[in-house]
């Protein structure tokens, strides 16, 4: 019996994306599908895992650019493998894609709530955030009504797509898998080690008050992940309380949990207040909790509060209060007894709760309703 052809296209995320790659295509092989992934990084073409990743060059750095050559680009490379189903990831597919839909079922997959991000990126002009959230609300609208379904990572962004009318839009949380090898799970708890966060860099996300509560805690940063803005990467050098941070750069997903998590005894999770933050669901905060690591989480981020005091896996602080912060550090560092408490909390409530395994049903259902 002849296999059904998926694809799945990113332009703007990395060929190993946690939640593209690790996730649902290598669900998808292992559940029996043909999956291929077009991605745009000029690393050239490979099978990894079962999944055969088509590279179809660099992306334009201009975001324009990116929109139209770049994706178009990357739609003609997917109509030539005539699949079955078409899986996008970046909204700046969302227009390119719909020629795909004349011949076959198309998903977006809506990691974030897209037009909500234009309300908090630094470098658009106060005046202009409005006029380009009606635009992007806009554009996906009438995007979304012309696809097959919407594959979206929370409950939020699924009910925003339904007061849209007439999509079909399900929930898959970007939960982390949970390892296989036991001894993964197994490492003696440490308060002794540093303090660590590992994702994007930026203002919003608190890399300022990190390294700012850690160096009042007295206690080293592991840092890792990549700036996305240079001068803001330039001004958090210039802290005096950067020589308190270990910066590990950019850290692939594989190694993440040995570079990172194995050499930490807390995980900060110290996201501001803004639109795209508040419903969202930060892979990290599961991650840090998989790893057995205790939590310092921001209180203005729903899932983070509410996951943290039900599971009793860290402490809620205010982000912006890095006295706070640095307290919370103190107060689980210096108590060895509640530290391995809030660990053996963290790790049980990730194998029975917050992992992919649920989620990847919710995804191979949807697959098997669209092909049906």
């Amino acid at each position: 019996m002849q296999k059904t052809k998926v694809v799945h296209l990113t332009i703007v995320h990395k060929r190993y994306d946690s939640r593209i790659f690790c996730k649902e295509c290598v669900s998808l092989f292992e559940a029996g599908y043909d999956v291929s992934l077009i991605v745009a990084d000029g690393l050239g073409d490979e099978t990894k895992q079962g999944v055969k990743i088509i590279d179809i060059g660099r992306a334009e750095q201009s975001r324009l650019k990116r929109m139209t050559k770049t994706s178009s680009k990357a739609v003609k490379a997917a109509e030539r493998l005539s699949a079955d189903i078409y899986h996008f990831h970046d909204p700046d597919l969302l227009v390119a894609s719909l020629r795909l839909r004349k011949k076959a079922c198309v998903i977006f997959d809506s990691h974030e709530d897209f037009p909500a991000l234009m309300k908090q990126r630094d470098y658009i002009p106060d005046f202009a955030r409005k006029v380009l959230f009606g635009l992007c609300t806009t554009m996906e609208k009438y995007s979304a009504k012309r696809l097959s379904a919407v594959v979206c990572a929370t409950e939020t962004i699924r009910d925003k797509f339904a007061k849209y009318g007439n999509i079909r839009a399900v929930v898959v949380k970007n939960y982390p898998v949970f390892p296989s090898c036991e001894s993964e799970t197994t490492n003696d708890y440490d308060t002794t080690k540093p303090v660590c966060y590992a994702g994007g860099l930026t203002a919003l996300r608190g890399v300022k008050e990190m390294i700012e509560a850690c160096n009042k805690a007295g206690v080293k940063l592991l840092l890792a992940g990549e700036f996305d803005n240079q001068a803001y990467f330039e001004q958090i050098k210039a802290m005096p309380e950067w020589e308190n941070v270990e910066f590990l750069g950019y850290v692939p997903t594989s190694q993440v949990r040995e570079k990172v998590y194995n050499r930490s005894s807390v995980g900060l999770v110290l996201l501001h207040k803004a639109p795209n933050h508040t419903h969202s669901i930060p892979i990290k905060q599961l991650e840090y909790m998989q790893a057995g690591l205790p939590v310092v989480a921001s209180k203005e981020v729903e899932f983070c509060k509410q996951v943290t005091e039900e599971e009793k896996c860290g402490i809620v602080v205010n982000p912006l209060d890095t006295e706070q912060a640095a307290e919370a550090i103190r107060e689980i560092i210096g108590n060895p007894d509640l530290a391995k408490q809030m660990s053996a909390n963290a790790k049980r409530a990730s194998a029975d709760k917050y992992n992919w395994s649920s989620q990847e049903k919710t995804l191979i259902e949807l697959y098997k309703a669209l092909v049906g």
